[in-house]
Formats: C-alpha cells, structure tokens, sequence
C-alpha cells in the first residue's frame, strides 16, 4: 500500500482544463495553452505562499556568525552563507518570508547549548541603544525587502560569539516555482486536488465559461483552499501574556 500519490505540473494542468470542459479525456493540450497555464499556476502558489501557515515550509537555518558584523543579507545573488540545519552542507539562496523564532547553539561545550533569541519588531530595533555594542546577541529584527531580507542582530557579535556560537532561526521559505512539465509542486499531496480547481477557477474567463458554472468552480476552489488552510495549523497550543518590555514592570496587576 502507499500514501504518497501525487501530480505533475502539466497534470494538475489537464485535469484543470477537464474541468473547464475545454480538454477531452486523453488529449493532450498544445504547447501554447501548457505555457499559458503553468503561467497561472505559477502566480497562484506565488499567492499561496502568504495564506496560511505553509508549516511545511518552515525550515530551520543557520546563519555563521562574522565578528563585528550585525546585518546579514538573507536570499538572492549577494546572500550570506546560510544552510539549512538538516542539510547543512548545501547553501540556501531563497529569500525567507519571515522569521519565526531564533536561537544561539553554542558549540564550545558538549552537549551543545541552545540560548533563545528575542524576534523584535522595526519599531522595537530602532529604539535600541549602540547598535555596535559588541557581544553574544539576544535580539534579532528580519527585515524582508523585495528580492532577499535583512537580518539585523544585537549586540553585534564579537570574536567570541562568531567563534563558538551559531545563530538558528526558524523561517518561512518560499513555495518552489513549477518551471517543467513534471515538476511536482512543493505541496503535500493533500494540496494537489486544491491546486486543480483553484487553476480552473483561475482560466474560466479566459475561456468563456458560462457564470453558472463558473460560479461553481469558484465555490469548490475556495472551499477546497479553506480547508486545507484550517487544516495547516500548530497541533500544540498557544498561550499569550502581557509584554512589559516598554514599561519596565516585570508583574501584572491588572
């Protein structure tokens, strides 16, 4: 028995086609109408990549620390070393959407020993003091930009820190494009009969689909799409306290 079926980029686009009722079973679509459709596909899981919590693509990565050195460019051409924390031996290059949680791994001591970092808002770092203050950092601000993101920590770390400390941050990679006809998209399964009905939804007009039926299509797509984001949530629970951070209180008497 398996659990592991899955599509293609140009079976999900069939499959759509059949649904608009423009593709009979067993024909295969023409160059021009694939190039068009994967062009929508690729827009939609670009779409896709900010709803939701995508817990698939969170990826633990670690960053090298360079001594006297507090910003570090994170994705696209002039990216700083990082690697994912799994496959450490292969560079990242994707620009991560945010930062979810960081932490210190000290390696000068066996076992290792992970120090919690602190994800501060722009707000937050601005109002910080010397932005140069060397040491072992317990703050971190990801700025994401257009083409990569910014990752400022502080303090800046100095030649004991870059020595024997690695930074870790938890992050939100991006979705992989589909850029061939059986590249198989960066979905769990789950997701495949969401992504056919969601690229059905998306060619209707292009293809003069009656409303009434394109009313239906919509419907299915965003039930399907609906499901599968409740679905994609943190099985543990989560707990909120007050942040007295600004005020310098370390109680609530509230």
């Amino acid at each position: 028995m398996s659990s592991t079926y899955t599509i293609s980029r140009d079976q999900i686009i069939s499959l759509a086609l059949r649904k608009l009722g423009v593709l009979e079973i067993g024909a295969v679509p023409d160059t021009d109408t694939i190039d068009n459709a994967a062009m929508s596909l690729n827009l939609i899981i670009k779409q896709f990549s900010i709803e939701g919590l995508k817990l698939w693509k969170n990826s633990e990565l670690i960053i090298p620390l360079v001594t006297n050195q507090n910003t570090y460019i994170l994705g696209g051409s002039t990216s700083t070393l990082m690697y994912d924390s799994l496959n450490p031996t292969v560079a990242i290059t994707d620009r991560p959407l945010k930062v979810i949680q960081g932490f210190y791994r000290n390696n000068n001591v066996s076992p290792h020993i992970d120090i919690p970092v602190m994800v501060i808002s722009k707000q937050e770092y601005n109002v910080l003091g010397s932005k140069f203050s060397t040491g072992t950092a317990n703050t971190i601000f990801y700025d994401t930009k257009k083409l990569n993101g910014v990752l400022y920590v502080y303090l800046t770390p100095d030649v004991n820190a870059s020595t024997n400390m690695e930074l870790h941050i938890i992050t939100q990679l991006p979705l992989d494009d589909l850029s061939t006809a059986l590249a198989i998209p960066d979905f769990p399964n789950e997701w495949m009969n969401c992504l056919v009905w969601n690229l059905a939804d998306q060619l209707s007009l292009e293809y003069g689909v009656p409303m009434n039926f394109r009313q239906e299509i919509a419907m299915r797509a965003g039930t399907y799409k609906t499901l599968l984001t409740d679905w994609d949530v943190e099985a543990a629970s989560t707990f909120f306290a007050p942040d007295f951070r600004s005020t310098g209180n370390s109680s609530y008497t509230g």
